[in-house]
């Protein structure tokens, strides 16, 4: 089970764009980067283990960099999908990214509690 706060870490990036201005989180298609307010226990946490690389750290907010990101989105996208299938959570032991997915899959499952946020809800792997 993913903890709430480190779910909410990768939700805000999964939620972020470059024209969401009521995001806390913004990304920059052109850089690949992220920047905004983080929770910085757990970013911190996340860059020790190499997932994130810190690109400045400013009075604006902090910009960083997921590696491998590609592998993340792919994954994050297959646990919202396996999810929305209603098929169980252990598909996760055969995907790329099984951390990624399980984000993904709960991040899913918390949202449908509510239905209503889903209506016109911004996320990757929820379109």
């Amino acid at each position: 089970m993913i903890s709430k706060k480190v779910r909410e870490l990768f939700v805000s990036l999964m939620e972020a764009t470059s024209n969401n201005n009521t995001s806390m989180v913004r990304y920059d298609p052109q850089t690949d980067n992220y920047s905004g307010l983080f929770n910085l226990t757990v970013l911190n946490k996340f860059i020790d283990e190499g997932v994130f690389e810190v690109v400045s750290n400013d009075a604006d907010g902090i910009e960083i960099l997921m590696n491998n990101r590609d592998d993340f989105l792919s994954s994050f996208a297959s646990g919202v999908k396996e999810a929305r299938l209603g098929r169980d959570q252990y598909y996760a032991d055969y995907n790329a990214n099984p951390f990624a997915f399980s984000v993904g899959y709960e991040h899913f499952m918390y949202m449908n509690k509510k239905p209503k946020n889903l209506e016109g809800y911004a996320c990757y792997g929820f379109d």
